[in-house]
């Protein structure tokens, strides 16, 4: 089965949480108490998030975070990529031209796999976090 990390679980919920918030910024602190989710963890994941664009941050009394970008513009394939990196079922389909192990040239599994994983990229490319 294919898993997503916690982490990107996580990601969701804090960027579900800045949604809900319109554009007022929150602290982590209030994500934490809300969600149950470790405030050191959601520092970790903001500061991903923060690098990728898709949350912005604000020091002060009535600073936190909020999104970027709208709900509507921000994709399940954006959040993954901001927290795991690349990700697909096999490794070599992570990267274009990816090496197969061993000797192989090109092995039966990245052919059938990599359209599996064409279609599972086009849904989180399709899917925003205002649909989730």
């Amino acid at each position: 089965m294919i898993t997503l990390r916690r982490e990107t679980d996580y990601a969701i919920h804090l960027l579900k949480e800045l949604s809900r918030s319109k554009s007022k910024f929150l602290s982590l602190h209030e994500v934490a108490e809300k969600t149950g989710i470790s405030f050191l963890f959601l520092q970790k994941i903001a500061r991903k998030l923060r690098a990728a664009r898709l949350v912005k941050a604000e020091q002060g009394v009535s600073g936190g975070y909020c999104l970027n970008i709208p709900a509507s513009k921000i994709t399940l394939k954006a959040i993954i990529s901001a927290t795991e990196n690349d990700s697909a079922i096999l490794p070599c389909l992570c990267v274009k031209g990816g090496r197969c192990p061993g000797d192989m040239k090109k092995c039966a599994l990245k052919t059938n796999l990599g359209k599996i994983n064409k279609k599972i990229d086009d849904v989180f490319q399709k899917t925003t976090l205002n649909k989730v």
